[in-house]
């Protein structure tokens, strides 16, 4: 019992002292520290950022301040904590940019106006920087029942939406500055075709252009889903329609063909020839020992 007590505390010590060097082995120059985020702080900026910590580094690193991370070891750091934003705006984005170990590097993946805007979101959390913020956001009135309307201008291809909220006097107002993204259903996820400048107008309004070459199915309809990027401040609001403003196309289905993929049906003539042989030959070595078995005693009775 004390042995294995001393091999528990020896293997927590190696994990802990793992955990340490690995944290501790970032090296960044003085140089690249003092590299300043070339972007404000504004909403716009913010939201970007948010979109973009959400699709590449929310996997691992979960909710920025929530420290729900991927339990992996080394643990990803809660990039929302202030132990993590007490560095400078150049350290992480040149953590961000080279990787290590686990943590990939996304110098390719992501390119620098996108690093710094994830920087921009992070820091959106420092404590110590909130007075650094420039804020330009739109302050839009207290509403309730928010709703988005869709117009579609099929012939040209553009979609309208139309933002509004009830407010206490019981009109309806357009709500400014507000994100939204437009999403068409696809078969491995929603495809986002709302463009870099996605924000209702003074009106409440947004006018996007629908990609003109955008396949849909035989009668070019898409499953489209308007939605607020942003759910913090109004909640979950979408609105969803079927479009018939796609090109129209005639989809294969991967699984008619014959693939590694495919129905049973549809399998791999290899794989159906190795199967039937596969069986057959277990079958004949089956056979073959009950023969020679039965040979066995056939020559013990004789013997006898």
């Amino acid at each position: 019992m004390k042995n294995l007590s001393t091999i528990l505390a020896t293997l927590v010590l190696v994990f802990a002292f793992m955990n340490s060097a690995s944290a501790e082995d970032w090296e960044v120059s003085t140089t690249a520290k003092k590299k300043l985020n070339p972007y404000e702080l504004s909403k716009k900026n913010i939201s970007t950022g948010k979109k973009l910590y959400q699709t590449n580094c929310k996997s691992c690193h979960g909710d920025p301040t929530k420290a729900n991370m991927l339990p992996l070891v080394p643990a990803p750091s809660d990039l929302g904590s202030q132990n993590f934003l007490i560095q400078s705006d150049g350290e992480i984005y040149h953590k961000v940019k080279v990787g290590k170990d686990a943590m990939p590097t996304f110098e390719k993946t992501l390119n620098d106006e996108s690093k710094w805007m994830v920087i921009a979101y992070l820091r959106s959390f420092d404590k110590n920087k909130k007075r650094a913020v420039v804020t330009k956001a739109v302050v839009n009135p207290e509403v309730t029942d928010v709703k988005i309307e869709l117009n579609v201008d099929t012939e040209h291809k553009k979609l309208k939406a139309h933002l509004t909220g009830l407010k206490k006097n019981g009109k309806r107002t357009g709500l400014e500055g507000v994100e939204l993204s437009f999403l068409v259903k696809r078969s491995f996820g929603q495809l986002d075709v709302s463009g870099e400048e996605a924000y209702t107008d003074a009106n409440g309004k947004l006018l996007i252009q629908f990609p003109t070459d955008l396949p849909g199915d035989r009668e070019g309809q898409v499953d489209l889903t308007i939605k607020i990027t942003d759910e913090d401040e109004y909640g979950v609001i979408e609105e969803k329609r079927v479009l018939s403003i796609a090109v129209p196309t005639n989809p294969k289905n991967p699984l008619d063909e014959r693939a590694m993929w495919g129905t049973r049906a549809n399998a791999p003539i290899w794989i159906i020839a190795s199967y039937i042989l596969g069986v057959i030959g277990i079958w004949g070595v089956i056979f073959m020992v009950l023969f020679q078995v039965f040979q066995l005693s056939k020559m013990r009775t004789k013997s006898s």
